[in-house]
């Protein structure tokens, strides 16, 4: 499967002054270290649960596999020859083709914020990440059908 963004999302999930403060920091001098964290952060999120974090419109080119896409938003185009399916805000499809659709999250989940923001932690300063953290990206995890 190729998942590729049509265009470049300029919202930031979250705010580079909430990791700030998260973080205790005063100054801005880390910014720049803080943003890279943060997307590798979103890398990672959604490399282990099979979802996409920043809300965009994506172009799907699929061949005779599965595909799994959430949080889905809309389909917007499409051209294949699947069968396919949505759930939960989760959209399921086996066979080939590709479509246009917007997934993402609007506004993120504040246990999706935590999570992120434990990353961000961990990459910063070189601590452990916490326990809890597993269980909060576990229940996002999507199985395959």
């Amino acid at each position: 499967m190729r998942l590729k963004a049509l265009k470049d999302s300029k919202k930031e999930l979250i705010d580079i002054q909430e990791l700030r403060d998260f973080l205790r920091i005063d100054s801005d001098v880390f910014d720049a270290n803080l943003k890279q964290f943060l997307k590798a952060g979103m890398n990672e999120f959604e490399t282990r649960t099979n979802r996409i974090l920043a809300l965009n419109d994506y172009e799907v080119e699929f061949f005779n596999e599965r595909v799994i896409l959430a949080p889905f938003n809309a389909l917007k185009n499409a051209n294949l020859k699947a069968e396919f399916k949505t759930n939960g805000g989760v959209l399921y499809a086996i066979g080939c083709g590709n479509m246009i659709v917007n997934l993402g999250f609007e506004e993120l989940p504040q246990d999706i914020k935590l999570w992120l923001k434990n990353y961000v932690l961990m990459a910063f300063d070189g601590v452990s990440m916490p326990k809890i953290s597993s269980a909060l990206i576990t229940r996002y995890k999507i199985a395959y059908f």
